[in-house]
Order: structure tokens, then C-alpha cells, then sequence
């Protein structure tokens, strides 16, 4: 008997990990938007690039981020700064950068785009301890932050921590049929508790 009602229990807990409403009360908040001045520049973190042939390309997650910014900033009328180095290392070379990938995807999805790229980050903290000079070398303040849904929290408080004004933007990565089973609900909840534990470690290193 209590095995069948184990076998219940995980079965049930199954089904709700696969329904995007359920998973999404599993997200960490998002810090409210301070009050501020209007953005003056969208920020897009790159998500890591992954290996294709004898080069790289960007992740699903990257090209997810990319795709929204450039969306959000041409709607605006901004300019775009671009921001992940090469893995675990700074590239000598800018040009071997996840930004400057993500600029050159950039400028063909909107040939008027205007992207700033900072290519040497290699975590969420130095998107934004990085970015920080470069924005205030152009006298911005404020900034549209552009990533997952997930990914959010974190990013806003790290870019916060710079003193600069953020106003965030979720890639949402969940279906739209809220109630509708989901492979990719389920694939989600990973990377949910995935940034829980890295948010939570942030807090004690850095916030």
C-alpha cells in the first residue's frame, strides 16, 4: 500500500512539473523596477556558446536573450550593449567573444542597430561589474536588462549592485498553454533551482 502510494505521489508530482502555470510559482521574484530615468541602452548577457564544427555558436538561450533585445531595442530606438567573453577565460581577442557574436547576429537582424560589446566576461556578475564603466562611458544611467525569465533575479541585483537604474525584461521560456502538459515545463525546472542555488550563493558573495 505505501508503495502505491509513493508511485501516487511521484506520479502527481510528474504531471505538475510538466504544467507551465505550476512551474512558474517556482520562480525566484523579480526585483521591482526602480524608479528612475527612462533606459537609455537595452543590455542582452550572453548564455554560453556551444561548440559547432570547428567553431562555436550561440546557445537556444543566447539566441532566445539576443532575439528579445533587439526586439526591445529597436522598438525604442536604443542601442544594444552586448555582454560574455569565451567560456571560463577572457579572449585575447575581442573578436572571439560570445558579444561579438551576438553584435554580428544583431546587426543582421536589424542592420541599424547600434551594439556596444563587452567580450570579457565569464559569469552573471561580471556582465555586470564589466558593463557598469563601459555604460558610464556614454553617460547612461539606466538600462533595459534583457534575459530568461529565470535568469532575471539574478542579473537585475547584479547589475543593481553597480548603482545603475534597471528596468527588467524576461524572456519567457515557458509554453503559453498554461495548462497544457509541457516537455517544456519539465525541461525548466532545472534551471529554476539551478538559479535558486546560484541567486542564493550571490547573496553571500556579492549582494
Amino acid at each position: 500500500m505505501r508503495g502505491v502510494l509513493i508511485t501516487v505521489v511521484l506520479g502527481v508530482a510528474l504531471v505538475a512539473a510538466t504544467l507551465p502555470a505550476l512551474v512558474r510559482q517556482f520562480y525566484a521574484p523579480v526585483p521591482d523596477t526602480a524608479p528612475g530615468a527612462a533606459p537609455a541602452a537595452v543590455v542582452v548577457p550572453g548564455a554560453g556558446r556551444q561548440r559547432h564544427g570547428d567553431g562555436y555558436r550561440l546557445t537556444p538561450a543566447g539566441l532566445r536573450r539576443l532575439h528579445r533585445g533587439v526586439e526591445e531595442a529597436r522598438r525604442l530606438g536604443l542601442p544594444l550593449l552586448l555582454t560574455g567573453g569565451a567560456e571560463d577565460r577572457t579572449p585575447r581577442d575581442p573578436d572571439d567573444s560570445e558579444a561579438a557574436m551576438m553584435a554580428e547576429l544583431a546587426r543582421r537582424l536589424w542592420p541599424e542597430a547600434r551594439t556596444w560589446i563587452e567580450p570579457r566576461s565569464r559569469s552573471t556578475w561580471e556582465n555586470a561589474v564589466n558593463s557598469a564603466p563601459l555604460l558610464r562611458e556614454r553617460g547612461i544611467q539606466s538600462v533595459l536588462l534583457v534575459t530568461d525569465r529565470a535568469h532575471l533575479p539574478r542579473a537585475t541585483l547584479s547589475f543593481r549592485r553597480q548603482g545603475l537604474t534597471v528596468t527588467p525584461v524576461a524572456v519567457d521560456t515557458l509554453p503559453r498553454e498554461a495548462w497544457l502538459p509541457s516537455a517544456g515545463a519539465l525541461a525548466e525546472v532545472p534551471v529554476i533551482w539551478r538559479e535558486w542555488v546560484a541567486l542564493i550563493w550571490y547573496r553571500i558573495r556579492y549582494f
